[in-house]
């Protein structure tokens, strides 16, 4: 059978921090998860400027800062807003995160992702 989209259930909603990241594993796939209001959204687990993990990184405004060195990215769609250097166009094309499609269903966040079956993916939170 080949892979396609599936919706995997994360985790309550109400579980998730207000104000900080925290590592989500899909697969063994180190991800960070980060609560925005009524939403969460799923973005990779590194920043991109140095590869710093991103775990209990600071959450304001649906935006996500790097504790090493201060980069911000928009947890929507991941791109850059502040860099540690002036921030070019080739830098906002080159650097943005990779998010992830979630959505919250009955205070449930569910992530898509590719796979034969929901069952056949991992989750887990640290």
């Amino acid at each position: 059978m080949s892979a396609n989209k599936v919706w995997v259930r994360v985790c309550p909603l109400d579980a998730l921090p207000e104000g900080r990241a925290i590592n989500v594993h899909i697969n063994n796939q180190r991800l960070v998860i980060a609560r925005c209001g009524q939403r969460a959204h799923i973005v990779q687990g590194y920043c991109t400027h140095m590869l710093y993990a991103l775990k209990d990184s600071a959450v304001k405004d649906c935006a996500i800062t790097c504790k090493l060195h201060g980069s911000r990215f928009d947890l929507s769609d991941g791109s850059v807003l502040s860099w540690v250097t002036p921030l070019t166009e080739d830098i906002r094309a080159r650097k943005a995160l990779r998010v992830y499609e979630t959505e919250v269903r009955d205070g449930v966040v569910y992530l898509a992702w590719n796979a034969e079956s929901a069952e056949k993916v991992r989750v887990r939170l640290s």
